[in-house]
């Protein structure tokens, strides 16, 4: 009971009612209980001086405030209603508020920078994960009238919608009644000469009903027309309005000029739509190509135009007027048997699918994929962002109670209670603006790095994610919520302020409601269950990376170094190419250190092309009576210098490059599509081609083809011609560090052709580092969230723990006065956190429990749920709190029982 709560001499009491009563009604409404604590307060000072001299003169005191009150009441000018000026004090009020909040901070300069850097991290992690969510999935297609664009995939031949040929293109397009108008687009890479460098530049191969499609117009020039549809008609470019801006600046001169475009010349004829970057708003298209200029990319890309079994084309439409999604998919239904009746080998059972635009981000396949990973990165920030805003929770609560005898004064004063509040939310909007202000400057610098990554693959491009409005209002609402939640526990607390204790500084007052510990052992126990999740984690991503790394690639990646050719600029014809390829190959050959050389169209564990393909006794799922398998050209000695086991058969010789092509080699994965019996003259053959059998003479171990985590997949290897292709891979087997063999490959390639760039150079070890680079930065990047969600769920246990230990002083010390162990001292502080902390692992155990059925596909080589995954995680954890709460308890242990009793 504290002192004001003891009974009063029935004298004094009836004095205080009396005096209290002749206060105007007004102050007794609004402030009584106040106006009671201060002057029973009085009443006790004077009490326990001893002299009723002091008595007296506490009743004078209070008297001469009564008279001063009621002579401000009475002869109080009535006021007059100005909603002018009534606005201007709630402005200035709060003004004053923002200035008192900002001197407050100023006085404890080490709190407000690490709150400051709290928030910026916390509000820019999680704006620049937003700005990327936003772009990959929640940004509207930036078309005129979107709900009326769709797109339309041919079914692959695993019976799933994928790509389009060009003449199924023409077949949809000249559909009367359906569609309003069809486009027809294809991603390619181009080299781009410049006096300040070659750059590689990400392309579109496009129609010429694109943009009428999309409903947009160029900014400046104009687009394409009917006639350059047409290979023939014209090397013709329009520059995406992003790429003008940032590698040309906005040079108006460029429209009309020609540009170097894979060593001819090209045409630029105008501007693309404002903020419009192509199929993918994400991925930068620096270009739109005409189809005439289809021939940059080869003599196959003028080809496949009239070839219906190369699928290499995205299809758009606009719908008719009045046509509807369901009309629009019947029509293409109707379409897909035409097509199966007139060309059999080529789409019998396959279909045609239509999907809105809006249902579709970037292409039905990988958008389940997309969906996961964008919502496990929001799941990530927001976690930490929660993590950030509970530990300022705990500690701003812990500050206000050290605020406690100021707010008493002002209550007792005469402050409104909202006013009171308004102060603690005014310092905590204060540090969550402020911290967000600096967490977008933060964001921006996060996205122009993730804009700067080089992409892997051919087709060059960069990524944009803007930091538009939609992302900025979301920052703002990020600002305002965490400034609201963590500043309300605070702003609570000085509502429930002992006022009386606080102007008698009763230390004991300061401990707070149950409510409030109640808050703050809650804010401790979300810090630990986030931090344990994102612990685990971090964990999970490390132990994955570390199964990629140990992932036997089907090669000796310690002795391969490989150089990438580029004829594209060299002007050669196609014998010219192939004498220099013998030229260089026997350079290389000639090399210290190398064994062999062999030369590939296609690296392990890198992109490439796939191909429609019957195999001979076997009967698809999909129904269409072919598969999609990957292939690769390769030259004999391919496999002894990568280091691949010929499982049967034999590898190809000298002699296969000059044949009539009618062998080939496979894979154990392709093999295994004839059952257990021999593969070796079994057939494969083109769609295409009924006539086009080929025939099995070797069959080699698997290697992984396209990623480190897929299954083995069935994979062909065709000869390479004599003469090489456009861009082949020359691999060299070493005998020490295939880093010693580097400068001498470019050297050669150079001595044999000067005109010929080298496109890549590098060892098979660095290769499959660039193929870890996303599972390496998940680890990090997941990493520094752990480690930081640790330090900060530390720093709050350890100022709770210490607060706790505070208003328990005078009780540790009458306990150590007693003779208590100091050992018992410590556990008993530490055990007052054992169920909070308990809690919070047993939450975020639960979260990952319930998290990892949902995310475990997306890992390699390690299970979440696993005694090596989650007990390293506790532990972890339990150690970092256990040593937070041992501090302030040993500090506790220590204390002096006199100057802990005289605290009381």
């Amino acid at each position: 009971m504290s002192r004001v709560d003891e009974p009063l001499p029935r004298i004094l009491a009836i004095l205080v009612r009396l005096f209290l009563w002749l206060h105007p009604p007004r102050l007794r409404r609004e402030y009584g209980a106040e106006m009671e604590d201060l002057l029973v307060a009085r009443l006790y000072r004077a009490r326990e001086s001893g002299r009723r001299r002091e008595i007296a003169r506490a009743l004078w005191g209070a008297l001469k405030d009564l008279v001063r009150v009621v002579a401000m009441e009475v002869f109080r000018p009535p006021r007059k209603q100005n909603p002018r000026k009534e606005r201007r004090a709630g402005v200035g009020a709060f003004a004053q508020d923002i200035r008192y909040a900002v001197r407050r901070l100023a006085r404890t300069p080490m709190f407000s920078f690490g709150a400051l850097a709290i928030m910026a991290i916390a509000i820019g992690a999680t704006t620049a994960v937003f700005a990327v969510v936003n772009q990959f999935l929640l940004a509207p297609p930036p078309f005129d009238q979107p709900e009326q664009v769709v797109n339309i995939y041919q079914d692959s031949d695993d019976g799933e919608p994928s790509s389009t040929s060009f003449p199924a293109y023409r077949d949809m397009a000249a559909l009367e009644g359906v569609f309003q108008s069809v486009a027809a687009t294809s991603s390619a890479g181009v080299l781009v000469e410049n006096v300040d460098g070659d750059w590689r530049a990400s392309i579109e191969y496009s129609t010429a009903s694109f943009l009428a499609t999309v409903g947009r117009d160029p900014v400046r020039g104009r687009w394409f027309d009917a006639d350059m549809d047409q290979v023939g008609a014209g090397l013709y470019a329009v520059v995406s309005e992003y790429t003008w801006r940032s590698r040309f600046n906005s040079d108006p001169g460029l429209v009309g000029s020609t540009l170097r475009m894979n060593g001819q010349p090209v045409t630029v004829i105008g501007v693309g739509p404002s903020d419009f970057n192509g199929n993918n708003g994400f991925l930068v298209t620096d270009f739109w190509l005409s189809i005439s200029s289809v021939g940059l990319g080869g003599e196959f890309r003028i080809m496949n135009l009239e070839r219906r079994q190369d699928h290499w084309y995205d299809v758009r439409a606009r719908l008719a007027e009045g046509v509807t999604v369901t009309q629009a998919q019947e029509a293409m239904n109707a379409l897909a048997l035409r097509l199966a009746e007139e060309f059999p080998n080529l789409n019998e059972g396959r279909e045609i699918t239509v999907f809105p635009v809006k249902d579709v981000r970037i292409h039905p396949e990988t958008d389940q994929y997309l969906y996961g990973v964008s919502g496990l990165l929001l799941a990530v920030v927001f976690l930490v962002l929660a993590l950030a805003s509970s530990n300022l929770g705990g500690l701003l609560l812990v500050k206000g109670m050290s605020r406690t005898p100021e707010i008493a004064v002002r209550r007792a004063m005469g402050a409104a209670p909202l006013r009171v509040t308004r102060l603690f939310l005014t310092e905590a909007m204060i540090l969550s603006v402020a911290g967000g202000v600096l967490g977008v400057v933060l964001a921006k610098w996060l996205l122009d790095a993730a804009a700067a990554l080089p992409l892997p693959g051919p087709l060059g491009g960069e990524l944009d994610f803007p930091l538009n409005l939609t992302v900025m209002a979301f920052s703002l609402l990020l600002m305002l919520g965490t400034g609201l939640f963590f500043g309300w526990a605070p702003a609570v607390q000085s509502l429930s302020a002992d006022v009386s204790g606080a102007l008698r500084e009763d230390r004991r007052t300061s401990s707070g409601s149950s409510r409030l510990s109640l808050f703050r052992n809650l804010m401790v126990s979300v810090q630990v269950a986030v931090s344990l999740i994102l612990i685990v984690g971090a964990g999970v991503l490390v132990r994955s990376l570390v199964s990629y790394q140990t992932v036997d690639v089907g090669v000796d990646v310690d002795r391969l170094a490989f150089l990438q050719t580029d004829f594209s600029l060299a002007g050669l014809s196609v014998e010219e190419r192939g004498l220099i390829l013998r030229q260089f190959s026997e350079g290389v050959a000639a090399l210290p250190g190398v064994e062999s050389v062999a030369m590939t169209t296609r690296l392990p564990v890198a992109g490439g092309g796939s191909t429609t393909t019957v195999v001979e006794g076997y009967e698809p799922r999909a129904g269409t009576g072919s598969v999609e398998l990957q292939w690769s050209q390769v030259s004999p000695g391919y496999f002894r210098t990568m280091g691949v086991p010929v499982v049967e058969g034999r590898e190809y010789l000298p002699e296969d490059q000059v044949g009539d092509g009618r062998t080939v080699v496979v894979n154990e994965a392709l093999a295994r599509f004839w059952g257990d019996g021999s593969a070796i003259g079994r057939r494969i053959r083109p769609q295409s081609d009924p006539e086009g059998w080929i025939q099995v003479v070797g069959v080699v171990a698997d290697t992984k083809i396209r990623s480190l985590s897929e299954p083995p997949t069935p994979m062909i290897y065709y000869v390479m011609g004599p003469n090489g292709s456009g861009a082949p891979y020359l691999v060299a087997r070493t005998s020490n560090d295939p880093a010693l063999v580097l400068s001498g490959m470019r050297s050669q390639l150079q001595s044999v052709n000067p005109r010929i760039r080298v496109a890549r150079l590098s060892t098979f070890g660095e290769h499959m580092g660039q193929a870890l680079i996303g599972p390496r930065i998940s680890a990090a990047v997941l990493g520094l969230f752990s480690l930081l969600a640790l330090l900060l769920a530390s720093v709050g246990i350890y100022t709770i723990v210490s607060f706790s230990v505070a208003g328990r002083m005078p009780e540790i010390g009458i306990r150590v006065a007693l003779g208590a162990e100091r050992s018992r001292v410590i556990l008993g502080v530490m055990g007052g956190m054992t169920v909070t902390v308990a809690l919070g692992l047993l939450v975020g155990a639960a979260v990952v429990i319930v998290a990892a059925t949902q995310l475990q596909e997306l890992l390699y080589g390690v299970r979440i749920l696993s005694f090596g995954t989650l007990v390293p995680a506790i532990v972890v954890l339990a150690g970092a709190v256990g040593v937070a709460s041992y501090l302030p308890a040993r500090r506790a242990a220590r204390v002096d029982p006199v100057e802990a009793l005289r605290a009381q």
